[in-house]
Parts: structure tokens; sequence; C-alpha cells
């Protein structure tokens, strides 16, 4: 995780910090399964994770890594 990621994670409630976990946890199965931020660069994804959540990440396929670099929650 990116440690501007890290610091936004700062006072998340644990709610939260379970549904970004679980997202995360899918995504290391599927890490094309979230919207494009770039269209001439797939490589920067964003999705939801709970019921307030986005977080933003990139997609490193040849090293087989995802790298949180964004985390937003409303709740």
């Amino acid at each position: 995780m990116h440690p501007f990621a890290l610091a936004q994670m700062k006072g998340l409630p644990f709610e939260a910090i379970l549904a970004l976990a679980a997202r995360t946890a899918e995504l290391i199965d599927e890490p094309w399964d979230a919207t494009a931020v770039y269209p001439d660069d797939p490589s920067f994804r964003r999705t939801v994770f709970g019921d307030f959540g986005v977080r933003a990440f990139h997609v490193d396929e040849k090293a087989e890594l995802i790298m949180i670099y964004s985390v937003v929650w409303a709740g």
C-alpha cells in the first residue's frame, strides 16, 4: 500500500477497514474487476468497497501486484 493511502486510512472505522480488506481479497484474484481510471492506461483502476468507500490502485501484471494509492471513505 502506498504511504499516501495509508495516511488516508487514519481514523477509518472498523467497518471500513473490514470492507477494504474484503474487496482487496477479491481484487487479488480479479484485479481487472474495477473501472479504468485512464482510458489509455488500464493498469490504473478504481473500485468501491463497502457502502461508502472508493479506492484507486495500480495493477502490475508482471509482478502480480496491486498497489493501492488512494482510499476515500464517506461513511
